[in-house]
């Protein structure tokens, strides 16, 4: 069965603040990180900037605001039963998502194994789960470049942590 979610775009903002609010977004299951075209509700720093180009609600967010009153904004924002989508993005745990995120910096799953102070073993579990579990959302992933488009793709890793852990590859 399906989770139904609430697509959000994030728009307007600085790059840095958009991360974090992107950020925020992931941490609930209910929402989704969208791009703004295809978002049920906008959030950015100015809605008079963004308000006129997109047909669809937007929530202004200001540095003062916490995660709370965001998400609860987020979902105030959107009619109930209206504007959801099927849930695309799998939950991972954070040890999952660690490993993944080092794995995907080009690290072999012993040098991840290492950094985390976990075996080899368990790394390669962390990554097949993973696999289960964007398999189960009807997704194939069978190699690391398959899982490395997905990933960025729905927020998971970003092309910023591609050109940092770059540099720690062993």
């Amino acid at each position: 069965m399906d989770v139904v979610t609430i697509r959000v775009g994030v728009a307007g903002m600085r790059p840095v603040v958009a991360e974090g609010v992107r950020s925020w977004l992931r941490q609930d299951p209910r929402l989704v990180v969208a791009e703004a075209d295809d978002a049920d509700v906008l959030v950015c720093d100015s809605g008079a900037r963004v308000l006129g180009l997109h047909h669809r609600p937007v929530v202004v967010f200001t540095v003062d605001r916490d995660r709370r009153e965001l998400i609860a904004e987020i979902l105030e924002a959107v009619p109930h039963g209206r504007g959801t989508a099927p849930r695309t993005v799998p939950q991972l745990s954070a040890r999952e998502h660690a490993a993944l995120c080092w794995w995907l910096g080009s690290l072999t799953k012993a040098s991840v194994a290492r950094r985390m102070g976990i075996s080899p073993h368990t790394v390669e579990m962390y990554i097949k789960r993973i696999r289960q579990k964007y398999a189960e959302l009807g997704h194939h992933l069978p190699t690391k470049a398959d899982l490395l488009v997905r990933a960025v793709a729905d927020g998971l890793y970003t092309t910023e942590g591609l050109a940092g852990h770059r540099s720690h590859s062993e």
